[in-house]
C-alpha cells in the first residue's frame, strides 16, 4: 500500500483501494451513501459526521484518530478483550502485571513466532505421527533385511551388527522431532528477540534531556523577573513541554497533579 497522507480524505481512500474495493462496494458494504463518500475522498466535505466516522473506523477495523489523521497507529484503543481470543487466565496474567508485557510483545512480534505455533500446534495434535511411523517402518525394514543378511553371510556380521546399530539411532518418534523444531525456531526467536531489545533506543536520552531542562530554566526565569516563582508555576511548565509528546487532557490533569504534590513536598 502506498504511503498514507495525513488527512482523512487520503487514508480513506487508501484504506479503501488497499481492500480492492470500489468507491459503490464500499458504500453497499456500509451503508454509507455513494454520494458522502465520494465528497470525502475528493476533499469537497470540510468535516466528516460522527455516524459516518464510526462507521468506516468500525468497517476497516482502525480508530477514529487514525482516520482522522491524529495518529499513526491503526489498531482502535479500545478492543475487546475477548477479540483477543485469550483464555481469562491468560488475560489475567498480562494485566496483573505477572507477564512482562515488554518481553511478550517482542516474541509475538518475531517473524518466528507464527511458525512455532504451528509447530507447537502440529505436537499438540501428533499431526506429524503418521509420517514418523512409516519413516521409522522403513527403517525397521531395512534392519530386518540387514539380519537376515548377517545370519546368511557370518563374516559380514560385525559390520552388519554397526549399520543396525546406526539405523537404529536414526529413528525418532513425531513428538522427539517436533520438540527438537520446536527448540531451534525458540532459540530463532530469542535471537530476534535480543536483536531489537539491543537496538532499541531510550525513550530519553541525555541531549533531549538537557533541552527539556533548558526550555523550563527559561520560562521559569521569565516569571521570576516579575514575581516569585510558584509550584503551579513550574507545575504548568512541565505539563505544557510534556503535553507537545502527545499526552491526552487527562494525563495532563493526572501528571500536574503528581507534579503539585511533589513541588510541594519540598517547599
Amino acid at each position: 500500500m502506498s504511503e498514507l497522507g495525513g488527512t482523512i480524505n487520503d487514508r480513506i481512500g487508501d484504506l479503501r483501494t488497499s481492500m480492492n474495493l470500489s468507491q459503490t462496494e464500499l458504500s453497499e458494504k456500509t451503508g454509507i451513501p455513494i454520494s458522502v463518500i465520494s465528497r470525502i475522498e475528493s476533499g469537497k466535505t470540510a468535516t466528516v459526521g460522527h455516524d459516518v466516522l464510526a462507521k468506516l473506523a468500525l468497517f476497516f477495523n482502525v480508530s477514529a484518530d487514525y482516520l482522522l489523521g491524529l495518529t499513526d497507529v491503526r489498531m482502535r484503543k479500545n478492543v475487546e478483550l475477548s477479540e483477543l481470543g485469550l483464555s481469562n487466565q491468560a488475560l489475567f496474567q498480562i494485566l496483573s502485571g505477572k507477564v512482562n508485557s515488554q518481553i511478550l510483545s517482542m516474541m509475538i512480534e518475531s517473524k518466528n513466532f507464527p511458525r512455532f505455533l504451528d509447530y507447537a500446534q502440529a505436537y499438540f495434535e501428533d499431526a506429524n505421527a503418521p509420517a514418523f511411523q512409516s519413516r521409522n517402518a522403513i527403517i525397521d525394514f531395512g534392519i530386518d533385511a540387514l539380519k537376515d543378511y548377517a545370519r546368511e553371510t557370518p563374516e559380514a556380521r560385525k559390520e552388519a551388527a554397526h549399520d543396525i546399530n546406526r539405523m537404529n539411532a536414526e529413528k525418532i518418534t513425531a513428538s522427539e522431532a517436533s520438540m527438537i523444531k520446536l527448540r531451534d525456531i525458540m532459540m530463532s526467536i530469542l535471537k530476534d528477540m535480543k536483536e531489537a531489545y539491543d537496538s532499541k533506543p531510550s525513550d530519553t536520552d541525555t541531549s533531549q534531556l538537557t533541552e527539556m531542562m533548558s526550555v523550563m530554566f527559561e520560562q521559569a526565569e521569565e516569571i521570576r523577573k516579575e514575581r516569585t516563582v510558584t509550584a503551579e508555576d513550574m507545575s504548568n511548565i512541565v505539563v505544557n513541554y510534556l503535553a507537545q509528546t502527545g499526552l491526552d487532557e487527562k494525563a495532563q490533569k493526572l501528571l500536574k497533579k503528581l507534579c503539585l504534590q511533589m513541588l510541594k513536598c519540598t517547599e
